[in-house]
């Protein structure tokens, strides 16, 4: 009869010592979660100090003609410019806002033009030379086909 209430004794034990790993593990899960949302808020604000320590850097102060000017620079020495989105002046337009705002707000930035023959297929060959020509504001548009 001992030995019965030995087991029985060790059972009462294991029975307590598995409730106690099974609270214990509730705890470490919402720990575990509590853990994943801190890193996830601390990401946010460190992306946000960024942003903002960008908006106080110089170069976001820089007037419109100022940069308008500098974007004319960045543009390629050929005489017709590609509709590239990697090329400026598509390029600008991708930076920021502010970036697009100058940039579609210089038409000499859009005053040439060349359209590649693989591009004449393109079903928004139409929509992209209407956005090219309202951006020129006017101005001629010297086009190679």
């Amino acid at each position: 009869q001992s030995i019965h209430a030995i087991i029985t004794d060790r059972q009462q034990q294991l029975d307590t010592t598995l409730h106690d790993l099974s609270s214990l593990q509730a705890v470490i899960d919402k720990i575990n979660h509590l853990h994943r949302q801190l890193t996830k808020q601390k990401g946010k604000i460190i992306a946000s100090i960024t942003l903002h320590k960008r908006l106080v850097s110089p170069l976001w102060r820089l007037p419109f003609e100022v940069l308008s000017h500098i974007f004319v620079h960045c543009l390629p020495e050929d005489k017709y410019l590609s509709p590239a989105s990697k090329l400026a002046p598509v390029l600008l337009t991708r930076i920021c806002r502010q970036w697009r705002e100058v940039a579609v707000g210089t038409p000499s930035l859009w005053c040439s033009l060349e359209v590649p023959f693989d591009l004449i297929r393109q079903p928004k060959l139409p929509f992209c030379l209407d956005v090219w020509l309202a951006r020129t504001r006017g101005r001629p548009l010297s086009l190679a086909l």
